[in-house]
């Protein structure tokens, strides 16, 4: 609980520099005031995230403080778009259906009974399982 506390803490912290930092370095004319507050909030959002994100991260690697390579893999975990995660997830589905397609061809060939819709069905599922981990690598 003391964790949280302490990330709410600093985020605070961080989110309150960011604004000022923003206020020196962004012309708020600009912006109408809708979108600038809008904006700010969208900074503020993101640091909250980054900070809890980089905590999570740094509990991950069994660590007692966060790291900057904690801080960088946190960004790029929370920047990476749905797309690409998709991908990746397609990836992990594919390799599970080509390791099933190549599995079943020992179980045919010990049993020594080759039926065609086991056939078709083995072909089909590592056609499919090479095609979406090649999508993955391709994405990646």
């Amino acid at each position: 609980m003391s964790d949280l506390l302490n990330s709410e803490e600093t985020a605070q912290s961080v989110v309150q520099q960011a604004e000022g930092q923003l206020l020196q370095s962004a012309d708020p004319s600009s912006f109408s005031p809708s979108t600038f507050t809008t904006l700010e909030t969208r900074i503020g959002q993101y640091i909250s995230e980054l900070v809890s994100e980089s905590i999570k991260v740094s509990k991950r690697h069994q660590a007692d403080t966060v790291s900057a390579a904690h801080v960088e893999r946190a960004n790029e975990y929370l920047v990476t778009n749905t797309s690409r995660r998709i991908y990746r997830h397609l990836g992990t589905v594919g390799g599970v259906l080509l390791g099933a397609a190549l599995s079943h061809i020992p179980t045919m060939s010990s049993a020594g009974r080759y039926t065609s819709e086991e056939t078709v069905l083995s072909a089909a599922l590592g056609i499919v399982g090479a095609f979406m981990i090649a999508l993955h690598m391709a994405k990646d």
